[in-house]
Order: structure tokens, then C-alpha cells, then sequence
């Protein structure tokens, strides 16, 4: 329930008070800019620059040159082009662009995206040789950087390659007519983040002339925005400058099908928008949409959307759409489900979580072995076997590269690939078991320890007093947001909780905030957090971590907080998580308890009394361990541990004197009182008590 390690950056008041008056920001936005590292003026500037200063000279771009020479010729030359894309949402946004441009430009072209399950990732053997007979030019966007048989095969038979990408690779590029990517070694372009759709977009704008990048942003903004987003670049520098500039477009798009899509997903309703349009809606609502057709079906159908220009088919196509992405949301709670059980019951020691499954779908495997991941700290693998053949997706943690354990355990496998935190392979069945063990071998010598123990990174303190309508609106300097520039994050220490609710049917919970004594408050949705999981109750003392936005959906505007972490304040988390794992353990799979955490008489006089005082005859109520440890002491006026509560709570539902139910890891009780008759109870004959102290 806890996150073990909070890190919250420093900052100076002297560099906070600096940056305020040479970049004339507010006090909010000048204490995350130090927490990140900014100390003055021009670091400050570049850091929140974000004009069309920023872009770069296409022709900066390695081979770029070639390139257009090539694509002009076969534009004056009116020849076939296909243009070999992705099926993801970088892929597809590359691909539609493209299409539209050459189009546009008479050339007579078509494009090819391949199937996932059926084609597999990156050019094929197969599909150059298909489409050898009936074009003269291929464009390969967001791929073909590592296809150096391929780009052999299209040579010989006579088929001319431009390649743009934006992946990493090996010690050799393909022998085309050009190589477009920032990354290559000999490439001098200043900026080496874009993306596959920012890779193409620049030569776009090569292709359209000295003077044609603003033209090319108006047409093709919003969706070079949604790709590069999409595809979680880094949103700095010229990525800053797209992003917000397509985010500004998308509003008004006039793409027919982004609009209907955005109608559908409840972006927009009835023309206007429902939610702010920003890098969160596009990654977390119309990018998973898009994303889902190549993942589940088609991505074709996610590109005829882009490309429709009637109203009603593109409607049609974003509902079908929508459904898909509902499809894709059970398959991964089912699979996620079932991966939960595996770890559970053979996985519960490993270091690598490798998780198998006869019939997984592969479009969700790896999205699954994300949350796996997140969810765990620790490298997870899951693999989909058909027949005797299984493939593999894998996802590690920053600290500990899947590729070199992979290798290591390379002769149980048919093959693999990928980077340091996410790889893919394939594997025959009867070496899943050898590779588990292999693989696990080499993570017990080669992970530490210390990488496995949960982080949020926080940007700055604060206290809820400086969360103003005005100072969370001028958060918007620092948007768009993305990777490098990610949405603040604040901690305040010592609030109280109050007034917990379900919503959504107790997927997620919300409560309010405030200080201890204040009136005010502020309200607050912890999405993720089922209600029952909820280790908290009204009145407890709690230190959280949380971004800030504006909700314009009340009568006024108001602060509302988006929880991330909450736990008992500082004062009780080191006793927190001291006892964390006696209290969210069945008794009987910890006995004896040490000495400390066996309740006394006292302890039990002291719970009784405040339940019976504080608790309504017969009427549940649900409360905290650490509320209780809170308000319940000992006749010395010390505290009682959390375990021994827990143990107490069992025995008044023992000796009938309540009904517990705990909820929230058990750090939750629901305490139902029952009328005591005036009986005693004999504690030597409590099985419970025995447990714990080990007499049974």
C-alpha cells in the first residue's frame, strides 16, 4: 500500500526568489523550475521556450538531402510509391501524413502498414517481394533502421529505399538511397528525440521549400502532436514547440475524423469541449483508441479514420474504434487477472516474473507486462504460447537491462530483441522452465536490491495554502507536459482525510483534504485506488503526493487534487512500515508475533473502552489502525503498535463482542459492535491470542 521511498528534490528560497525575478514567473512555477535544476535566466528560458525558434534546418538531418533528391524525382516523374509504415500510433500518424502530402503532390502512391499477429514488427521478406512488382520507391516511416537483409532484398530486385526512423540500432545502417535518423552517428541534427512522425514532418518541410514549415504545421500539427506524444518522446526542446502548437490546432481540427474521435471518446460533446485538451487527454484517451486497432484488429481502420473526409463513415469508423479499445481493456484486466494468480502461486521468491499462457493475445501482452511491472518493481516477462512456440514480451525496471539477462539465458531461446527496459523474444515450450531458472540465477547476482523498492519522485513541498486558483492556473507555463517534462507533482505533509467515498463503482476513490482545524478544504480523486483497498478513514492525519489542476465543471473553477500516494504522516510511517507486513498477513502466517506487538490487558481495556464509547450499538463503521492508534492509548498515555490492534479486533469478534471485517491490505477495519451483556471474557482461552504468542 505504502511507496517505500518518497524522493522530494531540494530547492534554495535564494534560487526560488532568483528565478522569480529574472524570468518574471510566480512563486509555484519558480519553485519547480529550481527543483529541477534551473538556476537562472538562461536555463530558465530555454528550459520554457517553446516558438517556432526552436526548429530546426530539416537538411541538418543525415542523408536528408538524398532523400528529397529522390522523393522530388519521383514526384516529377510521376512514379508508384508505397509508404511501409507502423502499426502503432507514431506509425499510423507517420504513414497518414506522408500519404497526405504525396497525394497532394499528384503522385500516384499507397501504403502498406503491416498486421501485427500475421506480418510481425518492421519490414518483411515477404511484403518487399510483394510489392517489388508494382512500385519503384518505398518510404519506410517509424521503421527500417535495423533492416539490413531487407533493404539488400528491395536492392536486388530493383526496388529503390528512402528510410526514416527514429529507433536506436547496431553497428550497421541499411544500404538504401537514404538513411534518415537523428540517431545515427554521423548525423549532426542538434535535436535527437523526435519522433518517427517528427522524423517525417521534417522532411515534409524539406520537401516543401525554404519557407514551408509553417504550412506544413498548420496542415499536419495536430497529428504530428498526437504521435509524438503519443509515443512518449521527450516533450523538450522542438518536440515542446510541435506538441503545443498541435495541441493549440486539435482543439479547432480540421481533421473529420480526429473530431468525430474525440466526439465519441467524450472529449468533445455536442461541439464543445468536456475535457482540457492537453498531452494527458491525447496519451491516455485518443492515442489508446488509435493504438488499439493495430494492437486487437487493423490499424488500417485506425488510418482510414485519419484519412475519411465524410462525416458519417468517419463516425462510424471512431465508434468501431471506441469498441475496439473496449475490447482491449478486458483482454488486459483478464490477462492481468490471470498473471496475478501465476505470480501468487509459483512466483512469489523470483527476481524476474516470467508469466506464460497458451493463447495470451500478443497485441497486450507487452502493455500487460507494464502494469506487471509497475506493479511489482521487479522485470517481468509474459509469453503467449500456440502450439509449441511461445512469444514473449518483456518490460524491466530502470537499473537492470532485459537485454543482458536475455542474453545470458540466450540458449533457452529461439530469439530476441529490444533495449534495456523492454525486449521481446521467442522461446520454445519445453525451455520455459530452464529459461525461468536461468534467467531468475542471473537477476539474484546482478539486481540490487535497492533498485527494487518502489519511487514516486516529487517535485517540491508545499503547503495547501499555496495552491491558489491562480497559482495552479499559472502551472500551465510549464504544459505541455510529457517525458523530461512531466506534470508537477507536490507533497503536503499532515492533512486530514475526510469525507471518503467510492466512484465508479468502488474502482476509485475520493475524499477531501485540508489542514488540521480548517475550514476549507480541498477535493481530491485517488483514480486506481479501489475504496475497499483504501487503507485510510475519515479523520486520519496523512502526508500525500499529488499533481494539481483546474475543475471548471463545478458552478466556479475550483483546485482539485489528483492523488498519486497517500501514507500515515511522517511522525507514524516509520512505525508504518515497520509492522506493514504483520498487519496485512493472516495471524496464523506470522506467529508468534515479537513480544512488542502481543496486545496487554491494558491495551485491550483501552480499545474496548473507546470502541464502546465512540461506536454506535449494532451500526458498522470503518476506521483505521493508525486513526485508532491515534485516539486509543495506553493508561501511560503511550501507543499501542498496530499489530496488537489487529490482534485485539480479532479477539472481540472471537468472544462475539463484534464483527470485523478489514479491508485496505487489513490496515482497514469495519467494526460492527454487538451489545456486550455484561459477560467477561477469559483472554487465556482466546485460540487467537495463542497464535500469536506461538502456543499452538
Amino acid at each position: 500500500m505504502y511507496t517505500k521511498k518518497w524522493i522530494v528534490n531540494k530547492t534554495d528560497g535564494e534560487i526560488v526568489r532568483k528565478i522569480m525575478n529574472e524570468l518574471n514567473v510566480p512563486a509555484l512555477v519558480a519553485k519547480i523550475l529550481a527543483a529541477r535544476g534551473v538556476v537562472g535566466k538562461e536555463d530558465g528560458e530555454k528550459y520554457l521556450r517553446c516558438d517556432e525558434k526552436v526548429l530546426y534546418d530539416p537538411f541538418l538531418l543525415k542523408d536528408m538531402d538524398k532523400a528529397v533528391e529522390r522523393i522530388k524525382r519521383a514526384i516529377d516523374n510521376k512514379e508508384k510509391v508505397c509508404i511501409y509504415g507502423d502499426y502503432d500510433v507514431d506509425g499510423i500518424t507517420s504513414t497518414i501524413i506522408l500519404y497526405k502530402f504525396l497525394s497532394e503532390k499528384g503522385v500516384e502512391c499507397t501504403y502498406f502498414i503491416p498486421e501485427r499477429i500475421q506480418d510481425g514488427y518492421g519490414l518483411s521478406a515477404g511484403a518487399i517481394e510483394r510489392l517489388a512488382g508494382e512500385f519503384s520507391l518505398i518510404i519506410t516511416v517509424d521503421t527500417g533502421i535495423t533492416a539490413i537483409e531487407e533493404a539488400k532484398l528491395a536492392k536486388n530486385l530493383g526496388l529503390d529505399m528512402v528510410i526514416t526512423d527514429h529507433h536506436r540500432y547496431g553497428d550497421e545502417i541499411p544500404d538504401a538511397v537514404a538513411v534518415v535518423n537523428p540517431h545515427r552517428p554521423d548525423c549532426e541534427y542538434p535535436f535527437k528525440n523526435l519522433a518517427g512522425v517528427g522524423v517525417v514532418f521534417k522532411l515534409i518541410c524539406a520537401l516543401s521549400g525554404e519557407n514551408g514549415t509553417e504550412d506544413v504545421l498548420k496542415k499536419f500539427g495536430d497529428i504530428v502532436a498526437i504521435g509524438t506524444i503519443a509515443d512518449v518522446m521527450p516533450i523538450v526542446d522542438e518536440n515542446r514547440y510541435i506538441s503545443a502548437y498541435g495541441l493549440q490546432l486539435l482543439k479547432n481540427t480540421c481533421n473529420v475524423g480526429l473530431k468525430a474521435l474525440m466526439e465519441e471518446a467524450g472529449v468533445y460533446k455536442d461541439g464543445i469541449a468536456a475535457k482540457k485538451l492537453n498531452s494527458t487527454v491525447v496519451g491516455y484517451t485518443i492515442a489508446p483508441r488509435i493504438n488499439a486497432a493495430g494492437r486487437i484488429t487493423s490499424a488500417h481502420r485506425a488510418a482510414e479514420l485519419l484519412l475519411s473526409e465524410e462525416k458519417e463513415e468517419a463516425k462510424k469508423i471512431a465508434a468501431e474504434l471506441c469498441e475496439i479499445n473496449k475490447r482491449r481493456q478486458a483482454l488486459e484486466m483478464e490477462m492481468f487477472s490471470e498473471a496475478l494468480l501465476q505470480i501468487e502461486e509459483k512466483c512469489k521468491e523470483d527476481r524476474v516474473l516470467v508469466l506464460s499462457s497458451d493463447g495470451w493475445h500478443q497485441g497486450v501482452i507487452g502493455v500487460v507486462a507494464s502494469k506487471i511491472t509497475e506493479k511489482y518493481s521487479l522485470p517481468s516477462i509474459l509469453i503467449s504460447f500456440d502450439g509449441d512456440l511461445g512469444k514473449g514480451s518483456g518490460r524491466s525496471i530502470k537499473g537492470f537491462s532485459i537485454m543482458d539477462a536475455l542474453k545470458n539465458s540466450e540458449s533457452h531461446l529461439v530469439k530476441f530483441g529490444g533495449h534495456e527496459l523492454a525486449a521481446g523474444l521467442t522461446i520454445n515450450r519445453d525451455n520455459l522452465e530452464d529459461f525461468r531458472r536461468s534467467i531468475n540465477e542471473y537477476a539474484k547476482k546482478n539486481m540490487n536490491d535497492e533498485i527494487t523498492v518502489p519511487v514516486v519522485n516529487i517535485d517540491c513541498e508545499v503547503a495547501l495554502s499555496e495552491l491558489s486558483l491562480e497559482s495552479v492556473k499559472e502551472l500551465q507555463l510549464l504544459e505541455p507536459y510529457g517525458l523530461q517534462n512531466p506534470q508537477p507533482v507536490f507533497t503536503v505533509k499532515n492533512v486530514e482525510i475526510v469525507d471518503i467515498a467510492p466512484i465508479s463503482e468502488g474502482k476509485h476513490t475520493k475524499f477531501k483534504v485540508k489542514e488540521k482545524g480548517a475550514q476549507s478544504f480541498f477535493y481530491s480523486v485517488f483514480f486506481g485506488m479501489a475504496y475497499d483497498n483504501f487503507s485510510f478513514t475519515s479523520g486520519d492525519m496523512c502526508d500525500i503526493v499529488f499533481s494539481a489542476e483546474i475543475n471548471e465543471h463545478f458552478r466556479s473553477p475550483s483546485v482539485q487534487l489528483f492523488i498519486k500516494q497517500v501514507r500515515p504522516m511522517e511522525s507514524d510511517n516509520a512505525h508504518m512500515e515497520e509492522t506493514e507486513k504483520y498487519i496485512s498477513s493472516p495471524i496464523e502466517d506470522n506467529c508468534p508475533h515479537p513480544k512488542e506487538y502481543i496486545p496487554t490487558i491494558d491495551d485491550f481495556r483501552s480499545l474496548f473502552k473507546f470502541v464502546r464509547s465512540e461506536f454506535a450499538q449494532g451500526e458498522p463503521r470503518r476506521i483505521s489502525l493508525t486513526y485508532l492508534r491515534q485516539h486509543v492509548r495506553r493508561s501511560d498515555g503511550s501507543l499501542i503498535p498496530l499489530p496488537a490492534l489487529k490482534v485485539i479486533l480479532m479477539v472481540f469478534e472471537e468472544f462475539n463482542l463484534a464483527r470485523i471485517r478489514f479491508f485496505g491490505e487489513g490496515c482497514v477495519a469495519e467494526i460492527t459492535t454487538i451489545p456486550a451483556g455484561g459477560k467477561k471474557i477469559d483472554l487465556e482461552k482466546s485460540a487467537v491470542l495463542s497464535r500469536v504468542k506461538g502456543n499452538q
